[in-house]
């Protein structure tokens, strides 16, 4: 008896080991997997951040430039709206 119980540990144990690598390998495909699509959205949301930032600097510069432009308007009413000093 205690043979065969040997003899069915064994094989249970051999079993076993096969199916923890096969389980093992599946485990480190779907990781790899997993790493090459996170390593592909990690570059296309670098991108996305890059194209985010140049045109925070675009938006930037387009509305400092309205300012500017406002601001010599805002300049020019002001000369022209002075009293003059000519006495009539």
């Amino acid at each position: 008896m205690d043979t065969a119980m040997t003899l069915n540990w064994l094989e249970m144990r051999r079993l076993t080991n096969t199916r923890s690598r096969q389980d093992e390998q599946t485990r480190l495909l779907t990781l790899s997997r997993e790493n090459a699509r996170l390593a592909e959205e990690n570059g296309r949301l670098h991108q996305q951040y890059q194209d985010l930032l140049a045109s925070t600097d675009l938006w930037i510069r387009l509305y400092e430039a309205a300012l500017d432009r406002a601001n010599a308007c805002e300049a020019v009413k002001g000369i022209g709206n002075q009293p003059s000093n000519l006495v009539n």
